[in-house]
């Protein structure tokens, strides 16, 4: 049924085109073919470079493709960062871990840089 729809389309749009608008090459009526698989390639990548810099003469540029998220919803990414919103008691130790982690990493700078002044014990870093 669809290709019977497609049918009656072209025929419809071909009715519409004057008789003259429609031009033949003359050069491909009448002539055979090659059988030869890589010339046949090779003649076909030649008309779509042609096609293609003509499209870029022409300042018609390709769409730019859609990025499609793979596995992941939406939703998904709107409850993360709802989520990262959230303060709870895990959100509060963990910024304080990493507090005391930044304050012991400033003492170790502070001491292995001289600064200390011997204040603490040389073998404790």
């Amino acid at each position: 049924d669809s290709k019977q729809r497609r049918e009656a389309e072209v025929r419809s749009l071909l009715d519409k085109l004057k008789p003259e608008m429609i031009a033949l090459d003359p050069d491909t009526i009448g002539g055979i073919e090659e059988s030869n698989k890589f010339a046949r390639l090779e003649r076909q990548r030649d008309i779509e470079d042609e096609a293609n810099a003509r499209k870029d003469a022409e300042g018609q540029v390709k769409k730019k493709e859609k990025k499609k998220m793979r596995g992941r919803s939406k939703i998904q990414k709107k409850l993360k960062r709802k989520q990262k919103n959230i303060v709870d008691e895990g959100v509060m130790l963990r910024e304080a871990r990493e507090k005391e982690k930044a304050e012991k990493a400033a003492e170790k700078q502070r001491q292995e840089s001289g600064e200390a002044g011997g204040s603490g014990p040389s073998s404790v870093k």
